[in-house]
């Protein structure tokens, strides 16, 4: 009996009834997903049922989080457009999230920005292992084993992973290697954008409609390679200028690592003029770059690598015609100072870049 003085018990069978009721038409409901959400059931899946992971064809599970430990696991991993986003949860050693299928063995090229969000945290394998912090963030290379894993035993830690193919990326791949391996604090300059956004999109990501995602994984991209070219510039270092120089009235625009390196190696060449077998693969051995690459620096500058070779060359050596101090020097010494081989090659090569001989221009130049 109620407090009121009614009878409970037929409340109560009709209460049950249609929660009965209610769980079954939720059971016959079919599942709903949402994009990027199949891998993390899965992940889940996986855990409970290791043996039903592992039969799993490669081909349905671009990507898995494999941890080497018992219990329950908490990842999730959802594709936003051209790259992916995973969040993990590493134990500590000797356990560790190791990611496995379409990205294992880097196929294809797939570069990996971890977000430290709980730490600290060990990134990779015997001899070669990095400790990021939280609130820091590496670039991972694609060819190194991808093992993640809390440094504070019976903790787990956090981790948000940004997975962005080489393709997808605009800095070529020797800039990438070079800030690689290296943590990075994320409280202010471009690594604080990109954290911001990153952690934003681990947060509300899931929800995101599907024609939103493509948007958001490209405006990713673009804040990664924002930070990862500010890395590069810090990495090669700004030039100190000496106390005696001028100092400019405003301030010059900040120069990118590949601004730094191309004005090295044309400082690479402009010291190695006399040596005539300098070519444009010398020049990519010695500058420890391929030779595809020192042709893109030179393409940026509207110019080929052999172009401003040839015309520093001629450029010292038609200074040196119109120089009183070098009349004594016959026009093939001035040539073979400067890396011209052949008398006739560089006869016709001045000619074409300043109309006469160089013979007739050191007789009508005004002598300095």
């Amino acid at each position: 009996m109620t407090a009121d003085g009614s009878s409970s018990g037929s409340d109560e069978r009709e209460i049950a009834n249609a929660t009965a009721a209610a769980i079954g038409r939720r059971r016959r409901q079919p599942a709903v997903t949402r994009p990027g959400m199949r891998a993390v059931r899965r992940s889940r899946a996986a855990a409970d049922h290791p043996a039903a992971a592992d039969a799993a064809p490669s081909g349905d599970a671009p990507l898995r989080a494999r941890t080497g430990v018992a219990g329950g696991t908490d990842h999730r991993h959802v594709d936003l457009g051209p790259v992916r986003l995973s969040l993990l949860s590493p134990p500590a050693p000797p356990a560790g999230v190791e990611l496995e299928g379409r990205y294992d063995e880097g196929l294809p090229r797939t570069w990996h920005l971890v977000f430290a969000t709980r730490g600290p945290l060990v990134l990779g394998r015997d001899q070669r292992l990095v400790r990021v912090e939280s609130g820091s963030v590496l670039l991972w290379e694609p060819s190194e084993c991808f093992r993640l894993s809390a440094v504070t035993p019976g903790r787990r830690g956090r981790a948000v992973v940004l997975h962005m193919p080489e393709a997808a990326l605009p800095l070529p791949g020797e800039a990438l290697h070079d800030v690689s391996g290296r943590p990075t604090p994320t409280g202010s300059g471009p690594a604080a954008l990109l954290a911001s956004f990153v952690h934003g999109l681990a947060a509300q990501a899931p929800s995101a409609e599907t024609r939103h995602t493509a948007w958001l994984g490209s405006a990713a991209v673009n804040l990664a390679t924002a930070f990862l070219d500010s890395e590069t510039a810090n990495r090669h270092g700004e030039s100190v200028p000496h106390p005696a120089e001028p100092v400019p009235a405003a301030p010059e625009p900040a120069r990118t690592g590949t601004d730094l390196l191309l004005r090295d190696i044309k400082a690479y060449i402009e010291h190695h003029l006399h040596d005539a077998d300098m070519s444009p693969t010398a020049i990519a051995t010695a500058n420890h770059i391929s030779l595809r690459y020192l042709h893109h620096l030179f393409q940026r500058d509207g110019l080929t690598v052999g172009s401003f070779l040839r015309g520093r060359r001629l450029e010292h050596c038609r200074a040196d015609l119109a120089d009183p101090a070098q009349s004594q020097r016959s026009v093939c010494e001035i040539a073979r100072r400067w890396g011209f081989r052949d008398p006739a090659v560089f006869n016709r090569t001045f000619k074409s870049a300043y109309g006469v001989t160089p013979g007739t221009y050191r007789g009508q130049r005004p002598r300095r």
